[in-house]
């Protein structure tokens, strides 16, 4: 297990740090999906995902629980950054700039990211993903409303904050279904 928390703060700090092509402008690749970061973020991901389940039951709740973040912060990196390969190309330094579609993008994509942790989360009765896809649904309502209302203009703002509102009300009719039939699993029916 040590081995296992030493090659999780390795893939850490190399790979949002000292490796990151944000940081380092290195080339991505010339392929639009199996690139480079396919290779460095999306395939570790999965094999992060993979072994956090593999291990449930059989290592202790934490280190299950860590492999599960792993992953998808990993998977994060990986759709983020596929995103900003998408508007910039090859080369995805943070010194250029970014457009207003691009941070459209971003919001949505990560509100996409956090349903999909939650469905995950609610599907593999994970509270670590489920946790997980709260703190990104908040980090997205605090994106759109710190830097998209004054990044944004017009019609990309209307949508930032409509496509926002739903998923709010989405999210939060779907939790409204899942406690109340929880509920309802819990109260014994009485035959008469």
């Amino acid at each position: 297990m040590a081995a296992g928390v030493v090659s999780v703060a390795l893939i850490v700090v190399r790979h949002f740090g000292v490796l990151n092509p944000l940081f380092t402008d290195e080339s991505t690749g010339r392929i639009p999906v199996f690139n480079l970061l396919f290779l460095a973020y999306l395939l570790p991901a999965v094999a992060a995902g993979g072994l956090a389940l593999y291990v449930r039951g059989k290592r202790p709740k934490w280190y299950s629980a860590m492999l599960a973040l792993v992953a998808a912060l990993l998977a994060f990196a990986y759709a983020t950054l596929s995103v900003r390969r998408l508007f910039k190309g090859e080369f995805i330094g943070l010194w250029s700039r970014l457009g207003q579609l691009e941070t459209y993008t971003y919001s949505a994509l990560w509100l996409v990211i956090g349903v999909a942790l939650l469905t995950a989360g609610v599907w593999l009765k994970s509270q670590v993903l489920r946790i997980a896809s709260a703190a990104l649904i908040a980090i997205a309502v605090l994106k759109v409303f710190l830097f998209d209302m004054s990044e944004l203009e017009g019609v990309l703002r209307a949508m930032s904050f409509i496509g926002l509102g739903a998923v709010l009300i989405g999210i939060g009719l779907f939790y409204q279904r899942l406690l109340t039939s929880a509920a309802k699993e819990k109260i014994p029916v009485v035959e008469q």
